[in-house]
């Protein structure tokens, strides 16, 4: 028998979302991924030369490496394929755009990734550029931790066939080319009508992308772990079109819809890969089966906005 206290904190556990934390066993291979402007590569320098003293395997990723001209010794190029039966964690050493590089990279080999920043904000590196070896000591030592995060799964729709598909790990969004034209975009959420958006363009974006485009665009920032997508207009026709936060398990189907007269309209996926669209293609956007395995930080996100953005006020 146990008491009403017991039975809420019982309807606590099961009503409050819990992001459950693993364990990383000690790592033996590491691919270390750097900023892609070069300002990055002393660091990997370093930390390929502590982690080979330690006889663990460093590799790098092909081509960003390609053309550097002394690499560490011993450290081998490879594609994302080849890591895939290579590879048990990725370090990033850069701001939060080469975290998010590394972890389409870590995304789609299936491995952890822990970032080290070497930028500005940082929302979303566990260490700081002063803790390299601290970060390095934790993955072989077995003390580092992934969270899940979500990713999305993004596909673009042309004739009734599917043109091509990505995942995103921050966002994925729709904005017109070189020449400025307002977009139709014909939006719907699990199945039920949204809106025709007139606007710039659409962002859709994970928890994580919250602090990146979405927060530029004016979105709401979402804290780490939760399961929703957020849908921000950039520069919407109309005043009263707001951010709108959906459950990630409901589809999301984007039809463009015009303007017809100019090839203007653009998807392009983390920043990364961009498709032109034609007119009544559709973006299909939904959850995908597999996380981010994100190394997060101690910090919050709130707190990074408190110190690096002002939101603490005067002192």
């Amino acid at each position: 028998m146990h008491s009403d206290g017991d039975d809420n904190e019982q309807q606590r556990r099961e009503v409050d979302p819990v992001t459950v934390a693993e364990s990383i066993a000690g790592v033996r291979s590491v691919l270390l991924y750097p900023r892609e402007d070069g300002h990055g590569w002393s660091t990997t320098r370093e930390a390929a030369r502590w982690l080979r003293e330690r006889g663990v395997e460093v590799v790098l990723p092909m081509p960003l490496c390609e053309r550097w001209p002394d690499r560490p010794e011993g450290v081998e190029l490879l594609t994302r394929r080849e890591s895939r039966a290579r590879v048990e964690l990725v370090v990033a050493l850069g701001g939060d755009g080469t975290l998010l590089r590394a972890s389409r990279w870590a995304a789609d080999i299936g491995v952890p990734v822990v970032g080290v920043n070497l930028g500005d904000l940082g929302f979303l590196s566990a260490f700081s550029a002063d803790q390299l070896n601290t970060c390095l000591e934790a993955a072989i030592s077995g003390a580092l931790r992934w969270e899940p995060r979500l990713r999305m799964k993004v596909e673009v729709r042309r004739d009734g066939r599917v043109l091509t598909i990505d995942s995103a790990c921050n966002d994925a969004y729709i904005k017109h080319g070189d020449n400025p034209r307002l977009l139709s975009l014909a939006t719907s959420v699990g199945g039920q009508v949204m809106a025709t958006y007139k606007a710039d363009g659409l962002i859709i974006c994970t928890p994580m992308g919250s602090t990146a485009y979405n927060l530029a665009a004016g979105g709401p920032i979402v804290g780490p772990g939760t399961e929703v997508v957020t849908i921000t207009p950039i520069c919407p026709h109309s005043l009263t079109h707001r951010p709108v936060v959906v459950a990630a398990s409901a589809d999301i189907l984007i039809t463009y819809a015009g303007p017809g007269d100019t090839a203007g309209a653009f998807l392009t996926v983390d920043g990364q890969r961009s498709v032109a669209l034609q007119l009544g293609d559709v973006v299909a956007i939904s959850s995908d089966a597999e996380p981010l395995r994100l190394v997060p930080p101690d910090h919050n996100v709130f707190k990074v906005l408190a110190t690096k953005l002002g939101w603490s006020g005067p002192r």
